[in-house]
């Protein structure tokens, strides 16, 4: 099952974005995660494919899922071989790593993977980092910035510290926390690890978005355009919203937040690829968790259509070839 609204086969060369499943919870304590790439795309047949808010239609905006990336090794093989802890590709020598790679720097589709345990996040960061100077915005109720969880240092709850060894914690921005150990509330507080928590979120949330809309950016290694990564942990919800996770943290964000923080950053940033991660299907008995995600994908999808757009209308495609490969109406406009 495709995620609704996608070009069929057929229609594959048409598309100007991606969908991609990581079915992988290697990493993860309780299991389940794996499962969730064809639990969002089955919840995504029971949303209308248009957007009322937006007065969009999804089937619209030529995109296509190109199904799942193949990873059949259990535990933490596919990741390392991925990534190893100085940040540094292992990607040509085996096979699972080399199609992650495939996927993330073959294409200049602008793509939204679904995981996933989110340790896959560090695996697809690491692979666009191939491409791109990332900055990576990291919604989630959980820190994510331990060393080691049981022993493992690719764990999920290693995610951001593991991203942050490749794209420097000065890039990496973590929004909706609410739970962390002391060990990561020291680190952040000896690192300078931006962090907007759920909170400050909820109370000000204008003030979170000038702020993350004014902060300074590193620019793309291959045309000066500046890059961006988003991860979505669904955790970042509250869990009376997307109580199917492996760890529900109350006190967490609304709908309405996460869908107002994308929109704003893919708006104002040059995102060039993002995730929704972390469903688990085996805990999500009423699927409302899936259907979420869904949601968070069809507005992502959204999002990366109009910043094209917009970018079009100011020729900005005809400047930056980052923007240009992605552009949803550069062939229309300028004939190429």
């Amino acid at each position: 099952m495709r995620f609704a609204g996608s070009l069929s086969d057929k229609e594959r060369e048409k598309a100007l974005f991606e969908v991609v499943g990581v079915p992988f919870d290697g990493n993860a304590v309780k299991k389940g995660a794996a499962k969730a790439p064809g639990a969002v795309r089955k919840a995504s047949h029971s949303l209308e494919t248009f957007l009322w808010h937006r007065k969009m239609e999804i089937s619209d905006m030529r995109f296509y899922d190109a199904g799942d990336i193949s990873l059949k090794r259990t535990g933490i093989m596919a990741l390392k071989e991925s990534v190893n802890r100085n940040g540094k590709s292992d990607a040509g020598k085996h096979a699972e790593s080399g199609e992650l790679f495939r996927v993330c720097g073959g294409t200049d589709r602008r793509t939204v993977f679904i995981g996933g345990d989110h340790s896959v996040s560090v695996a697809l960061v690491r692979a666009l980092c191939e491409r791109y100077h990332l900055k990576v915005f990291i919604m989630d109720a959980h820190a994510d910035l331990r060393d080691k969880y049981r022993g493992n240092v690719y764990s999920n709850a290693c995610a951001a510290r593991r991203i942050a060894e490749i794209v420097g914690i000065e890039n990496v921005v973590l929004i909706g926390v609410r739970s962390a150990s002391a060990d990561e509330y020291d680190f952040i507080r000896e690192n300078g690890v931006r962090v907007y928590d759920a909170e400050e979120i909820t109370t000000d949330l204008k003030g979170v978005l000038s702020d993350i809309n004014e902060m300074g950016e590193d620019e793309c290694v291959h045309c000066g355009n500046t890059a961006s990564y988003i991860s979505v942990d669904i955790d970042v919800l509250d869990p009376s919203i997307a109580p199917g996770v492996e760890y529900p943290e109350p006190c967490g964000l609304s709908m309405q937040h996460v869908i107002s923080i994308l929109g704003d950053i893919i708006r104002k940033k040059n995102v060039v690829a993002a995730d929704v991660v972390e469903v688990n299907p085996r805990k999500d008995t009423t699927g409302t968790t899936s259907i979420c995600a869904a949601r968070i994908v069809m507005e992502i999808l959204a999002g990366l259509h109009d910043a094209c757009h917009d970018a079009c209308e100011k020729d900005a495609c005809v400047r930056d070839a980052c923007v240009r490969d992605a552009c949803v109406r550069h062939q229309e406009v300028h004939g190429r």
